[in-house]
């Protein structure tokens, strides 16, 4: 059974902020819009106490993610049957990449060669497909451009895998626990999960 341990690496990128609203208020909120948009496409898995699936034991799932921070949440979304595949309006300011990119548009992303698209990106990751879909998601990012996310997410039922998030909170992980003098100094942009516009929660909020 595959088991995953998702966890936010946010080491060493806080600053102090002035706003009372907590990073797990504002998470929380992020994550209630997100289902809030998402829920009327696919089913939800719902959330249960730990004691729930204690009295149960016959519950069995191929896949438990460890950890129901940013990361979960967004590996849970894949496992949900959201693929990642090239906008059909997207050109991607790196040349070179955008040319790999057509040569397969018709190709959800992760089911093309991760190491052919990777080859030759630089980032902030010693993992080449965390640079890759860095770049996809916020092309040219650490050169100080908005440029929007070329990555458009369909939903695939066929590709759906049942699994359970675990997490010794609400979703949101280690959000929760910090501080509300703490903030990351990473463009509120950064923090999106797939599906949704950070600009799109702002406006909702009204912020």
């Amino acid at each position: 059974m595959p088991v995953w341990c998702c966890r936010c690496s946010l080491a060493g990128h806080f600053r102090n902020y002035s706003d009372t609203e907590t990073e797990g208020e504002i998470f929380n909120s992020l994550v209630q819009y997100f289902g809030d948009n998402l829920g009327r496409k696919v089913k939800a898995m719902p959330l249960v106490e730990e004691t729930s699936l204690l009295e149960d034991s016959s519950v069995t799932f191929p896949v438990v993610i460890i950890g129901n921070g940013p990361s979960g949440i967004c590996l849970s979304y894949m496992l949900s049957g959201y693929r990642p595949y090239l906008s059909s309006e997207a050109i991607h300011p790196n040349t070179i990449l955008n040319s790999k990119l057509e040569e397969a548009r018709h190709l959800s992303i992760v089911d093309q060669d991760l190491e052919y698209l990777s080859e030759g990106l630089e980032g902030r990751s010693s993992n080449p497909v965390a640079v890759l879909f860095d770049t996809l998601l916020h092309p040219d990012a650490d050169f100080g451009y908005d440029y929007p996310s070329v990555l458009h997410w369909k939903l695939e039922q066929h590709h759906y895998i049942p699994h359970v998030v675990l997490g010794k909170g609400p979703p949101g992980g280690a959000w929760h626990n910090m501080e509300g003098s703490m903030l990351t100094i990473s463009f509120g942009s950064w923090m999106e999960l797939p599906g949704l516009k950070f600009k799109d929660w702002v406006s909702s909020k009204r912020r």
